[in-house]
């Protein structure tokens, strides 16, 4: 057993990187940036993206200049919301999720 064919090693390096590659291919990414309504950046929002089809949502808290992303994100539809004390909600409902995209959603929140 300490010997692995070498053809049969090679397969399976192959094999788990063109299923890792594949896994990757199916994602994509959504960013954004959240401002108040005189178009100043909100920094240390919530935001939180939930597929409106399976319920599963994640959250991130916008940077200092009040930008935020989501990595792998599945493709499907989403509802992406901001929260922060001090402002109303804000959100983008339908927001269509396709693969190897780079969706933007950008939101603004009112005093």
């Amino acid at each position: 057993m300490r010997f692995i064919n070498r053809g049969v090693f090679a397969f399976l390096l192959l094999f788990l990187g063109a299923t890792s590659a594949f896994a990757q291919g199916e994602t994509a990414s959504v960013l954004g940036t959240v401002r108040d309504s005189s178009a100043a950046v909100v920094a240390g929002a919530t935001v939180t993206l939930t597929n409106t089809e399976t319920g599963i949502s994640a959250t991130a808290t916008t940077d200092a200049r009040g930008n935020y992303e989501f990595f792998t994100v599945r493709i499907g539809t989403y509802l992406v919301t901001a929260e922060k004390t001090g402002f109303s909600m804000s959100m983008a409902d339908n927001v269509q999720v396709v693969i190897g995209s780079r969706q933007r959603v950008d939101l603004t929140m009112a005093v």
